[in-house]
C-alpha cells in the first residue's frame, strides 16, 4: 500500500507540474499576443518550456501572424501605388486644363488679334485631345484589368499588321528623324490574337518610340518554342535599369518632369492586352538601347 501511495503521489506531482507548465505557456502566449496586437508586429509566439500540444497550437498561430503581416505589407504597397497613381493622373489632367484655361483667357482679351486667336484655339484643341487620350487610355486599362474588354481570338499574321502600321506611321517617323528598319519576313506564322488588340499593341509601341526614341527604330521577329517574339529596339538616352523595370507600370513615365510626352498608360495597355491574348511583354536595356519584346502565342498546327 505504501508503494502505491508513493506512486500515486509522484503521478500527481508530475501531472500537476505539466498543468502548471501548460498554464505558464498559455499565460506567456497570451502576453505575447497582447504585445503583437499593441503594435509589435515583428514578434512571434514562443514557448517558455516544452509542450507538444502547445507547440502545435503556437505554430499555427505563428503561421496566421505571418499571413497577416504579408497581407498588411501588400495592402500598404497597394495604397502607396494608388496614391502615386492619383498624384500622377491629377498632374496629367491639371497640366492641359491649366493651359486651356490660360489660352481661353488670352483669347478673351480685347487686344487679341484674329491670328493670335486662331493660334490659341489650335493649342486649346491640342490640349483637349491629350486629355481625351488620357481618359480613354485610363478607361480602357480599367476595363482590361476588370476583364470587361472583350477579345475575339483568332489566327492573325502579325507581319501584315506591322507592315500596315509602318506604312501608316512612315511620315510621322521620318518627320521625327527616325528611320524604321523592319527585319521581319513578309509572312509570319499565325498567332492567337485579337486583330484590333494586336494592332493597338504595335501602335502603342510605335508611338512610344516616336515620343522617346532616337534616330533608328529596329523591329525584328524570332520564334521561340510556342511563341513568336516581336522586338522593338530604339535608342533610350537617359533611361536607367530601374526605369526599364517599371515601364509597364500604370502612369509611370521616365519623363521625371511629366512634360506631356506621355501619360504612362500606353505600355501598361500593351502588357495587359498581351496577357489577355496568352502572351507577355517585357523590356530590357541592351548597349544603351531599349528593347521591348512582345511574346505572342503561336497557333497550334492542325
Amino acid at each position: 500500500m505504501a508503494v502505491i501511495a508513493v506512486l500515486a503521489g509522484a503521478a500527481a506531482v508530475f501531472f500537476l507540474s505539466l498543468w502548471l507548465l501548460s498554464r505558464r505557456n498559455l499565460k506567456n502566449a497570451v502576453e505575447e499576443l497582447r504585445r503583437i496586437r499593441g503594435g509589435q508586429t515583428g514578434r512571434r509566439l514562443r514557448l517558455s518550456s516544452p509542450d507538444r500540444q502547445m507547440e502545435a497550437l503556437i505554430a499555427e498561430v505563428n503561421l496566421l501572424l505571418d499571413d497577416n503581416r504579408r497581407s498588411e505589407q501588400a495592402h500598404k504597397k497597394a495604397e502607396q501605388q494608388r496614391r502615386d497613381e492619383i498624384a500622377n493622373i491629377s498632374h496629367d489632367l491639371r497640366t492641359p486644363l491649366t493651359s486651356v484655361i490660360g489660352y481661353l483667357q488670352l483669347m478673351g482679351q480685347p487686344a487679341c488679334t484674329a491670328t493670335e486667336r486662331k493660334e490659341y484655339l489650335a493649342v486649346c484643341e491640342s490640349r483637349a485631345r491629350s486629355l481625351q487620350d488620357l481618359l480613354t487610355g485610363f478607361y480602357d486599362l480599367s476595363r482590361l484589368e476588370a476583364d470587361g474588354y472583350p477579345l475575339e481570338l483568332e489566327p492573325v499574321d502579325p507581319a501584315g499588321v506591322l507592315f500596315q502600321l509602318a506604312a501608316d506611321y512612315y511620315m510621322d517617323l521620318t518627320d521625327a528623324g527616325m528611320e524604321p528598319v523592319l527585319d521581319i519576313p513578309p509572312v509570319l506564322p499565325p498567332v492567337c490574337a485579337d486583330r484590333p488588340a494586336l494592332r493597338r499593341v504595335f501602335e502603342n509601341l510605335l508611338q512610344n518610340a516616336l515620343k522617346h526614341g532616337g534616330e533608328k527604330l529596329f523591329i525584328q521577329s524570332a520564334q521561340e518554342g510556342g511563341f513568336l517574339c516581336i522586338r522593338f529596339r530604339n535608342a533610350a538616352p537617359g533611361l536607367s535599369g530601374e526605369d526599364c523595370a517599371r515601364l509597364f507600370d500604370r502612369f509611370f513615365t521616365a519623363d521625371r518632369m511629366r512634360t506631356g510626352k506621355g501619360t504612362g498608360l500606353g505600355l501598361a495597355i500593351v502588357r495587359a492586352l498581351c496577357r489577355r491574348m496568352g502572351g507577355e511583354a517585357s523590356a530590357r536595356l541592351a548597349e544603351g538601347d531599349l528593347v521591348i519584346e512582345v511574346r505572342l502565342k503561336l497557333m497550334p498546327r492542325s
